[in-house]
């Protein structure tokens, strides 16, 4: 087992899970672009995977080459035309006369595939450290060519109208580095999977390498800037997973390489690798304990480390961008060391995080009396969580136009005078900002 086959079978895996992670958490509005990704996942994985192993196959094996050589087609086809299902599916009959149109173009070059192999390629040799597979030029080979750059074409053409429509900075970046992605991992997958497979069959991982990494970094930005609808009960957990999953990945492949080097061997064994990965899952699981009791021990001392001429400089910044108010929220959030932060305007929350307080108490808090020493209104008692608290935001006229919702600290201590003095700074600031961007 070399490193290549490691490392291509390590990211499908990831890729995989991102996939699945997104398909689980995506709320009703959502399933159907997730369901496009995670299929687009599946098959960078059975893309990826099918090389990693047609790579190292054994003489032995031979018979299955044929099966791999399929595998690998229908793979790319199969990310492919989920990509573009992603990417089309919302634009009503015409992205699913698109889809509907390569799903049958790409099952019929499959089906030729598995039936006429030569129309593709006429043998394989089979060597020490890598197999080779020798192409012919027919008209299949071109129809592949001209298949995968048209639909790559579209998909990304797709893309590019939905940044144009989304306001969201964050998420014009995050689309903008996948549609990025997408294009190099494509041209790279054009070159290495099929102009040069015969001659450089040792860099066929390349393609399926550079996708299923476009990909996993796109789940990011998918769940920052919530590019997707996504319900937060299963994205927690299957996220934490991913975690981990990387974590171990990356330890593997920072001890493999080390080995190699210090030890002058071809590889480790599968023994070896198969116990530094139970290590390190046993020390990644133990990671919420240690995380808990660093955070206990951070309680005890008396400052927050609240920078606050930091958060002051990034949200005056924002007046000069496109910005999101739920990314704002998160950013608040993170920076006063809170677990909720939300605006409340118009009747709409925009929060850190899914939001835990049920319509009824959002109205109650809307109507709340405003107060006119402060900023601070009392809570309501049909509100259950007694943790939070609520303060208004209001315009250069003194006018309320909104709410901001404050959660409790992440310490788990109750926030003292000082931090409300911090919070409440914090909360005008953003208030002017708010109110520039409502008037533009």
């Amino acid at each position: 087992m070399n490193l290549i086959t490691v490392l291509l079978i390590a990211v499908a895996a990831l890729a995989i899970l991102t996939g699945f992670s997104i398909l689980c958490g995506a709320t009703k509005q959502s399933r159907i672009s997730a369901l496009w990704f995670f299929v687009g996942t599946l098959g960078a994985a059975v893309w990826s995977a099918a090389i990693a192993i047609f790579l190292t196959l054994p003489s032995s094996y031979s018979d299955t080459a044929p099966a791999l050589v399929i595998s690998v087609i229908s793979g790319i086809t199969l990310t492919d035309v989920a990509l573009l299902g992603y990417a089309s599916w919302a634009s009503g009959r015409k992205g699913k006369v698109i889809v509907g149109v390569f799903a049958a173009l790409g099952i019929t070059l499959c089906v030729l595939l598995a039936h006429q192999p030569e129309l593709f390629y006429s043998h394989f040799t089979f060597g020490q450290d890598f197999n080779t597979i020798h192409t012919t030029r027919t008209w299949y080979f071109y129809a592949l060519i001209a298949f995968f750059t048209i639909i790559s074409l579209i998909y990304s053409g797709f893309l590019s109208k939905t940044i144009k429509r989304i306001k969201n900075h964050g998420a014009k970046n995050g689309l903008r580095t996948f549609q990025a992605g997408l294009s190099v991992g494509g041209i790279l997958a054009l070159i290495f999977d099929l102009l040069l497979l015969t001659s450089s069959p040792h860099l066929a991982w390349i393609g399926p390498m550079a996708v299923s990494i476009s990909i996993i970094t796109f789940y990011y930005s998918v769940v920052k800037y919530r590019i997707l609808a996504l319900s937060g009960k299963w994205l927690e957990v299957l996220s934490y997973i991913i975690l981990i999953a990387a974590g171990v990945i990356v330890y593997t492949l920072v001890f493999y390489a080390i080995f190699t080097a210090f030890f002058s061997v071809a590889s480790p064994s599968l023994e070896i690798l198969l116990l530094n990965f139970i290590m390190i899952v046993v020390l990644l699981c133990l990671m919420p304990a240690l995380r808990e009791i660093s955070t206990n021990l951070k309680a005890l001392f008396p400052t927050r480390n609240i920078d606050i001429g930091y958060i002051t400089r990034k949200i005056l910044a924002i007046k000069h961008n496109n910005f999101d108010l739920k990314e704002l929220s998160g950013f608040l959030a993170t920076q006063l060391k809170l677990d909720y932060f939300a605006f409340l305007i118009d009747g709409k929350v925009y929060g850190s995080k899914p939001t835990f307080l049920t319509s009824d108490e959002l109205a109650k808090i809307a109507k709340l009396k405003h107060p006119t020493k402060s900023i601070w209104q009392d809570q309501p008692s049909e509100i259950k969580d007694n943790s939070i608290r609520i303060a208004t935001l209001t315009d250069s006229k003194g006018e309320v136009f909104g709410q901001a919702i404050v959660g409790r600290s992440n310490s788990g201590h109750a926030l003292e005078h000082r931090d409300f003095i911090q919070i409440e700074m914090v909360i005008n600031l953003s208030a002017s900002v708010i109110e520039g961007d409502r008037k533009s």
